[in-house]
This record gives structure tokens, C-alpha cells and sequence, in this order.
């Protein structure tokens, strides 16, 4: 069967060599490298030590795989803020005596929707690019404090150390609006939360947990953006005719070396 996923790996003791589809790989310590999971690769660690390994599932990936797509075999420094975010996420998932599930589940959801953040930083790393950069970091920012209702612009700007205006240029170069981007990504993590869910929790507290303090609201947005609202896509997801749900609940990442960067689901 052919496999879309991706296997993502980090030594934590010394330096990493991989070689997959003859092309190669140098990363440092802590670096991490994205890999597809449906060729053969590869490990050489120099100095030896632990070696992470986790797996994402394709049908889980969704559209943030063809994201990542250009990532593979690229090292990705192990300090780039969305990654840490990834890590705090994973690390947070594997204390499973120590968690909700409601609050697993969310964790889960924002992990995925923080991939393309990821793709969109980690691609931008280029030396010169420094706008880019800078947009990258925006976006770190905005995927840390969204579920706080009352973060705005300003808040950004303040952590920047930049203008306001500046903030809003750089996302007018992307044909977009810090309101624009900011409430997308809400929305995006709140249908995602609704998909991994099922009917476990509340409708009125997903849209809470995503920083909306007004459910009508986040019904007419969600509606406006997908089509329906969020309970009929919840019912569709427990009647079984949501195709995103057989893309989506099975969401969890696997690790099968020495840590995992979420909850052990592979496909059959």
C-alpha cells in the first residue's frame, strides 16, 4: 500500500546522516528532519546516543502534506519557534497518566494545524530573507495565544518590537489581514477539533478553547466558511458521511524509537 505519511527524526546526542532516494542529509544535534515513509532510508548516527522518531499518517496530514512536501530530507533548526511548539505538544501528549482527554484531543488538533505554519517558517529560513522571517515569527506568535480572545495586532507588534502598520504590511504582501489570517486559523483548528472530537465535547467550548467569546459568531463565521455550521458537521461525523473524518480522526502521530511526538495510531 502505498504510503503518504511522514517520518520525522531527531537525534538528541550528536550530529545525524540520512540518505533516502540518493539524496542525503547532515543534521546537527536537536535538528529535526522530515522524510517520506514510503521509501527506504538510511540512519547513521557518529557519536550514537537517542535517536526520536515519530510518525505522522498521511490521511491525517491532509492537505499540510504537499506543505511539507519541499521540508523532506531539508534539516530544520532545532531552535525555529513553531517546532518547538510541535515539541511542547508532543511532549505534553506522551504524559497520558497526566492529561484530559478533551484536552489530549485538542492538542492533537492544534499539532496538525501548526504543521503548515511550520512548512511556511522552516521553507522561509533562507539567509537575506529577513521579511519572510519576520512574517514566520508573526505567525509563531499568532499560533501560541489563539485561543486568548482578546489578543490582537497590537500584541504582536509589542513582541516584535515593531509598528502595527509593519505587522499589517507584511500580511498585505500575502493578499491577506492579520484579522483575516488570525481568524482563518481559528476557524481551521476549531473544525479540525470538531472532526477529532466526535461528540465529546461541547460545541460552545471548542469555539472557547479557539478564542472566539461569542458562540453566534463562531457559528455564522464557520458557517460562512465551510458551509454548514459546526453541529451539522459534528453530525456528519457521527453518522459516518464526513469524508474529513476518515482523513482526519485517526490524526495521531506515532513514534517507534525512543519518543513519539503524539498518541500510537499507524494505518493498517
Amino acid at each position: 500500500m502505498k504510503d503518504a505519511g511522514i517520518v520525522i527524526l531527531r537525534a538528541m546526542d550528536g550530529r545525524l546522516s540520512i540518505t533516502q532516494r540518493q539524496r542525503r542529509a547532515e543534521a546537527a544535534q536537536a535538528d529535526v528532519v522530515f522524510l517520506a515513509a514510503n521509501a527506504p532510508l538510511s540512519i547513521v548516527l557518529p557519536e550514537g546516543g537517542r535517536l526520536d522518531c515519530a510518525y505522522l499518517p498521511g490521511h491525517a496530514l491532509g492537505s499540510a502534506r504537499k506543505r511539507l512536501s519541499p521540508l523532506l530530507l531539508q534539516p530544520i533548526p532545532g531552535g525555529n519557534l513553531p517546532l518547538q511548539l510541535l515539541i511542547t505538544y508532543a511532549g505534553y501528549l506522551l504524559q497520558r497518566d497526566h492529561q484530559l482527554e478533551s484536552d489530549a484531543e485538542m492538542m492533537i488538533a492544534h499539532f496538525y494545524a501548526l504543521l503548515p505554519v511550520l512548512a511556511d517558517t522552516a521553507a522561509r529560513g533562507i539567509p537575506g530573507l529577513a521579511t519572510s522571517d519576520r512574517l514566520g515569527s508573526v505567525k509563531a506568535h499568532i499560533e501560541t495565544l489563539l485561543a486568548d480572545s482578546t489578543f490582537s495586532i497590537a500584541n504582536v507588534a509589542r513582541m516584535e518590537g515593531v509598528t502595527i502598520r509593519a505587522i499589517q504590511k507584511l500580511f498585505t504582501r500575502e493578499g491577506t489581514t492579520f484579522s483575516g489570517y488570525l481568524l482563518d486559523r481559528r476557524l481551521d483548528l476549531a473544525k479540525t477539533a470538531i472532526l477529532l472530537n466526535g461528540t465529546f465535547t461541547p460545541i460552545t467550548q471548542i469555539a472557547f478553547d479557539v478564542g472566539f467569546d461569542d458562540p453566534s459568531y463562531f457559528s455564522r463565521t464557520f458557517r460562512k466558511r465551510y458551509g454548514m455550521t459546526p453541529r451539522d458537521l459534528r453530525r456528519s461525523v457521527a453518522s459516518g458521511t464526513s469524508k474529513s473524518k476518515s482523513e482526519s480522526t485517526s490524526g495521531s502521530t506515532s513514534g517507534s524509537t525512543s519518543q513519539s511526538t503524539a498518541r500510537d495510531t499507524r494505518p493498517d
